[in-house]
């Protein structure tokens, strides 16, 4: 019988997500690693620099269209593992 311990969640990797990000004008989608309590905006800046937009207010919409809030964590705009993100700019033309 082995025994296992577990001290955080964090360390189980239950505070990080993978989401898979569609930016426009790029043909493939890529995987991205957030922790769950990350702002959304901030993951936006993230994705949006890796794909090679340095201009723009980026943000993330997701499967219904809606534009997540920025200010809140991915885990309060009800963001899961797994889930497929699409990159957009609240500013006008990413």
């Amino acid at each position: 019988m082995s025994i296992q311990t577990q001290t955080s969640k964090e360390e189980a990797g239950h505070g990080e997500i993978t989401v898979l990000v569609i930016a426009p004008r790029m043909p493939d989608p890529r995987p991205f690693q957030f922790r769950h309590a990350e702002l959304t905006g901030d993951a936006a800046r993230t994705a949006a620099d890796a794909f090679g937009y340095a201009d723009g207010n980026p943000a993330f919409a997701n499967a219904n269209s809606v534009v997540l809030d920025r200010s809140r964590s991915l885990a309060a705009e009800h963001v899961h593992d797994g889930d497929t993100l699409y990159l957009v700019d609240i500013g006008g033309g990413v």
